[in-house]
């Protein structure tokens, strides 16, 4: 909040005194926008299984993700009024790879085509209220987290030098929404620097059996309206209904720019 001073005469000394509060108060009654565009430099380690294929292990560093990747989108807004706000975090990736093999006994030629593409969407919502103010304000989380999954795979293959061939395509889409609740702490160390840990816990056998999400960082004032910020985050999500399994791990380092209005 800005501190404006004013030099008048005396005779309205009392007025501004009257005015004052009521100034601070107007203050008070604005939203705080934040918008974070950031990158979450993410692996992923878990298990993966649909209807009566078998479980698939899943163990890929980023720099299989990034070899993989499409398309990417990530984000976070944050708008605070007093001491309640909303919160929206929305992650985007689209991932596509494909493989060939040639078995010898079919003459050593590529006789088997796969592709498989895969979206993965989420999006969280909360509802924040500030419950302690000061240099280390401590924020609280309630809300819901929607995911979504869709997969789709395309195997071709061909024996006897292509006489005969074989298509087959399969696609698979799950989604499901987890409530959760979660926990911000900031400490301001100087004029520049913020520490920052959140936490936040779900699903709770709604959605997913359970989730769970931790990250450590650091927050760098650039300017009065514009932040860096990095750390570690870690998410586990463990969803298993009516024969679809996803049992997943994603942490990584992170790094944003926040846009404060």
């Amino acid at each position: 909040m800005r501190k404006i001073a004013y030099r008048l005469p005396l005779t309205l000394a009392g007025l501004l005194a009257g005015l004052g509060p009521l100034g601070a108060a107007q203050a008070a009654d604005e939203w705080d926008v934040a918008v974070t565009p950031y990158l979450w430099a993410t692996g992923m380690k878990g298990d993966t299984q649909a209807g009566r294929l078998p479980k698939t292990s899943v163990d890929m560093k980023f720099s299989d993700i990034m070899d993989t990747l499409d398309f990417g989108l990530m984000g976070q807004l944050e708008a605070r009024k007093n001491r309640w706000g909303v919160f929206v975090d929305a992650i985007y990736m689209k991932l596509s790879d494909s493989a060939e093999a040639s078995p010898a006994v079919l003459g050593g030629s590529p006789d088997l085509h796969a592709k498989a593409r895969i979206k993965q969407s989420t999006l969280a919502a909360a509802l924040t209220y500030r419950a302690l103010e000061g240099p280390s304000p401590v924020d609280l989380f309630g809300g819901l987290r929607y995911t979504r999954l869709d997969v789709d795979v395309d195997v071709d293959a061909s024996v006897f030098g292509g006489a005969v061939g074989v298509q087959v395509k399969r696609d698979a889409t799950r989604d499901w929404v987890d409530p959760y609740i979660g926990v911000r702490a900031q400490h301001r160390l100087n004029d520049k620097w913020t520490l920052v840990g959140y936490g936040d816990v779900g699903g709770f056998g709604v959605g997913a059996d359970f989730t769970w999400q931790a990250s450590l960082g650091a927050n760098y004032d650039l300017s009065k309206t514009t932040s860096a910020s990095f750390g570690y985050r870690y998410f586990s999500v463990d969803y298993d209904d009516d024969g679809f399994l996803y049992d997943m791990e994603n942490e990584g380092l992170y790094l944003g720019v926040t846009f404060r209005f």
